[in-house]
């Protein structure tokens, strides 16, 4: 299991809040009991702020969010690594394609890996944020990312999605609908 969890920032550390965040892991050694949280460390959590992650079926690849990284297009951006034995990858942000110059947050991927959810305050937005889906070409990429339009989004805050392993439901927030 992977979490976002807020810590005290280190001694010198900037900015105006006193805390950020970073990611947890905890192993379930049997039913009930779980492993003492570990801080995920780097290269994935920075003196930043990492959160809203989304970790594939296999746990081998973690899409999150984070903000005002030297290689970001807006003000969050999605990023991505891969697991390899207990190693994370350099993160790598996701592109210009799928990130705007706005807020692009809460990732949530399918369980087969091949289409990506997420919350945006993007132009084209039908609201406030709106719910944005990407999927994956067959050379690896991402696609430009759509809109899932009026069903789904309102003139409000549509948000935090998540995609049932049925790649069929969709679970969301939102403050427009009734």
């Amino acid at each position: 299991m992977v979490y976002t969890r807020k810590i005290p920032k280190a001694p010198g550390q900037g900015g105006i809040s006193r805390e950020q965040e970073d990611f947890f892991v905890s192993s379930q050694i049997s039913e009930g009991a779980w492993t003492d949280a570990e801080n995920l460390g780097g290269p994935i959590n920075t003196p930043g702020n990492e959160g809203a992650q989304a970790l594939s079926v296999d746990g081998k690849h973690l899409f999150f969010t984070a903000c005002s990284r030297p290689d970001g297009f807006g003000s969050c951006d999605i990023y991505y690594s891969y697991r390899t034995g207990n190693t994370w990858s350099v993160p790598v942000n996701l592109g210009e394609k799928l990130n705007s110059r706005t807020w692009d947050s809460q990732p949530s991927i399918s369980s087969d890996g091949k289409s990506l959810y997420f919350a945006s305050a993007r132009e084209g937005s039908l609201g406030q944020m709106d719910i944005w889906l990407s999927t994956k070409k067959e050379d690896g990429r991402w696609g430009i990312p759509e809109n899932m339009g009026p069903k789904i989004n309102t003139p409000g805050r549509d948000m935090s999605p998540f995609i049932h392993p049925d790649n069929q439901t969709l679970f969301f927030a939102s403050d427009g609908h009734p």
